[in-house]
C-alpha cells in the first residue's frame, strides 16, 4: 500500500467514525454544517472573494467563502472540518480558478489530500451513494444528467463533483458515461425538469428524500411530488410540482403522511451559519 493509499484509507474511516459519533447512518445523506456544530465547531460564512475555506484551532472555527455554489461551499465545510478531525492547525484554502486547481491538485500537500479524501468520504460515502440510487430504482452506472442531478441535489454536492466521483473514486459509471454526462449543463438538466429556464437554484425533492433537512437559498426553485404543501411565507407556489423559496425560514413540505423539513437561507448570508435560516439576526452584537 502507498503512502498516499494509506491516507486516503484513513480518511475514510475517520470520516465514517464522525457519521457515527453524531449519529449519522453511512446510507443517509448529512449536512456538513450541521455536523460541524454538532462537534463543538463555529461555522461561518463570508464573502471574502479570494477564500475558498478556512480551519482555525481557536474557537475551533470553520470559514467558509459564501460566493461559492452551494454544492462547492458544502465540500469546503467538509474539507475544513476534515482539517480539525486529523489535527492539521491554522489552514487557509485560497480561491483558484479551474486551471490552477487542477494544476494544483497532484501537488497537493498530505494534509489538502486528506482534508479533500474526507470530504468525499464524508459527504458521499459509497453505501449512501448506492442507496440514494437503488431506492429509486436507478441504475447508476446508466443512470441519465437528470438522475445524476437529483442524486447530487439529496446529498448536498455539486452535479459535476458527484459524477467525477461515480467514476474516478468510487468506479461505478465508467468514464465514458462520466463524460457524456458531464457534456449536459446544469442549465439545461434544470430546463428539463422543470420545463422552463429556473434561473438559480434547483433542488428536486421526492418522497424517498431522508436523512437530512433540505437546504435552499432564497431565489431557489424546489421541485416537490404531485400534491406536497408547505406553509405560505418561506416556500410559495411557482407550479404543479414547483416551488420557489422567497424568505428565509423553515418550513415542512407534507403531502399525506410524508414529510420532509425546509431550510431556507438569505441569498448571499454572511455570518454564522447556526443563524442561516433566521430573519436578519445580528450575530456581532
Amino acid at each position: 500500500m502507498s503512502h498516499r493509499d494509506g491516507l486516503a484509507r484513513r480518511a475514510v474511516t475517520e470520516a465514517l467514525r464522525l457519521r457515527s459519533r453524531h449519529g449519522r447512518a453511512c446510507d443517509q445523506p448529512v449536512s456538513p454544517i450541521d455536523l460541524a456544530l454538532d462537534e463543538g465547531v463555529d461555522v461561518r460564512l463570508e464573502a471574502v472573494g479570494s477564500l475558498e475555506g478556512m480551519y482555525t484551532p481557536d474557537g475551533p472555527a470553520i470559514i467558509v467563502g459564501s460566493l461559492r455554489p452551494r454544492g462547492r461551499r458544502a465540500f469546503t465545510c467538509a474539507h475544513e472540518l476534515g482539517h480539525h478531525v486529523f489535527g492539521h492547525g491554522l489552514r487557509i484554502d485560497e480561491l483558484l480558478d479551474n486551471n490552477a486547481a487542477t494544476a494544483a491538485t497532484a501537488s497537493k500537500d498530505d494534509p489538502e489530500f486528506v482534508a479533500d479524501r474526507f470530504a468525499a468520504a464524508l459527504l458521499m460515502p459509497k453505501l449512501a451513494v448506492l442507496h440514494a440510487f437503488v431506492l429509486r430504482r436507478w441504475q447508476v452506472a446508466t443512470c441519465s444528467a437528470e438522475q445524476a442531478f437529483t442524486i447530487a441535489g439529496v446529498l448536498g454536492v455539486g452535479y459535476t463533483t458527484l459524477v467525477g466521483y461515480l467514476a474516478g473514486t468510487l468506479g461505478v459509471i465508467e468514464p465514458a458515461t462520466a463524460e457524456r454526462l458531464c457534456k449536459v449543463t446544469p442549465k439545461t438538466i434544470r430546463a428539463s425538469l422543470t420545463g422552463a429556464d429556473t434561473p438559480g437554484g434547483l433542488v428536486v425533492v421526492d418522497e424517498l428524500w431522508n436523512g437530512r433537512p433540505v437546504d435552499a437559498e432564497v431565489g431557489d426553485f424546489v421541485v416537490v411530488p404531485a400534491g406536497a404543501t408547505a406553509s405560505p411565507g418561506v416556500l410559495e407556489r411557482a407550479g404543479d410540482r414547483l416551488l420557489r423559496a422567497t424568505a428565509p425560514g423553515i418550513t415542512r413540505l407534507c403531502r399525506g403522511d410524508w414529510g420532509v423539513a425546509v431550510r431556507v437561507m438569505r441569498a448571499n448570508y454572511t455570518g454564522l451559519a447556526a443563524y442561516r435560516h433566521l430573519e436578519e439576526i445580528d450575530d456581532d452584537t
